[in-house]
C-alpha cells in the first residue's frame, strides 16, 4: 500500500492507495495539541498503522509520503519552520514515522505537494510554470519553473511576508488582500508564470483573484488566475504521487 499524510494544525488525512494509485481507504481527525516528537510521533504513526491493519490485510505500506505544514528539508525529512503547531519547529518527520512503520518515509511541504498535485491532475496539467498560493491562515506559496517545483537554498522559497488575507471572524481583510495582491503582482511579473493558482476559503480567493488579474494585466499581462481544481485535497494528492515515486525507486512491490 501507498500512504499519504497531509496534517495541519489542528487536522490530519491519511489515504492509502494501491501502486496503481487507486484509493483504497481514505480517513480524516482532528489533531490535539502534541507539544513534542515523541507525541507526534505517536498520533500519527499509531494512525497510520491503524488504518494500514484494517484495510491492509497482511501488506504492508510500500512508501509514506508526509505533507508537512511550513518549510521542509526534503533531504533531512524535517519540517524547519512549522506553520502548524509552533512546538513542531525542527520535528523530524522522517525518523518519527519509522519509529512505527518499516518502510521508506519522505516528507515535503504542503504547499510544494498540493502544486505537484495540481501539475499532474489539476488546472496545471499543461503549464511548465506556475505560482501556487495558499491563502489560509498566513499566505504561502510555491513555485514551479520548467516543470520542477522551486525549493530554493534553504528550503523556503515561496515564502510570502504577507499578513494573512482573512481578519479574525473569517472575512476578506480588504488591506491585508491589497498588500497581498500588491506582493502576488510583483512576484508573477519576476517569475512569469502562465498561471497564478489560487488556493483557500471561497470568499478569500473570490476576492483575490479578480483583483489580482486586473493587476497582473497592467502590469504584466499574460498569466492567468485560478483556482485550484484539486482545492484543500491537493496536499494529500501531492503526497500521494510522492509516495508512488518514492515506492518505484525503491523498487519495492505489493
Amino acid at each position: 500500500m501507498l500512504v499519504a499524510v497531509d496534517f495541519t494544525a489542528t487536522q490530519l488525512r491519511l489515504l492509502l492507495a494501491t501502486i496503481d494509485g487507486e484509493p483504497v481507504a481514505r480517513e480524516e481527525w482532528p489533531l490535539p495539541a502534541l507539544p513534542d516528537e515523541e507525541s507526534w510521533s505517536w498520533e500519527i504513526g499509531g494512525r497510520i498503522a491503524t488504518l494500514l491493519a484494517r484495510e491492509g490485510g497482511r501488506r504492508s505500506a510500500l512508501a509514506i509520503a508526509v505533507a508537512c505544514p511550513g518549510s521542509v528539508d526534503p533531504i533531512a525529512g524535517r519540517v524547519l519552520d512549522s506553520a502548524g503547531q509552533p512546538e513542531w519547529d525542527g520535528l523530524a518527520v522522517v525518523n518519527a514515522v519509522r519509529v512505527h512503520i518499516d518502510a521508506p518515509v519522505a516528507a515535503v511541504s504542503r504547499v510544494h505537494a498540493a502544486l505537484m498535485a495540481e501539475a499532474a491532475q489539476g488546472v496545471a496539467s499543461d503549464a511548465a510554470d506556475a505560482l501556487y498560493v495558499s491563502l489560509r491562515g498566513v499566505p504561502t506559496a510555491a513555485v514551479l519553473a520548467a516543470g520542477r517545483v522551486v525549493r530554493g537554498s534553504q528550503h523556503a522559497a515561496g515564502a510570502l511576508p504577507a499578513a494573512p488575507a482573512v481578519a479574525e471572524d473569517g472575512t476578506p481583510d480588504p488591506a491585508a488582500l491589497e498588500r497581498l495582491t500588491a506582493l502576488l503582482a510583483d512576484a508573477t511579473a519576476l517569475l512569469d508564470p502562465g498561471l497564478v493558482i489560487l488556493e483557500g476559503e471561497d470568499a478569500v480567493v473570490a476576492a483575490v483573484g479578480p483583483l489580482l488579474q486586473r493587476v497582473i494585466d497592467e502590469v504584466c499581462e499574460g498569466p492567468r488566475v485560478v483556482r485550484a481544481a484539486l482545492g484543500e485535497a491537493g496536499a494529500l494528492v501531492g503526497a500521494a504521487r510522492v509516495a508512488a515515486t518514492l515506492a518505484y525507486e525503491g523498487e519495492r512491490t505489493a
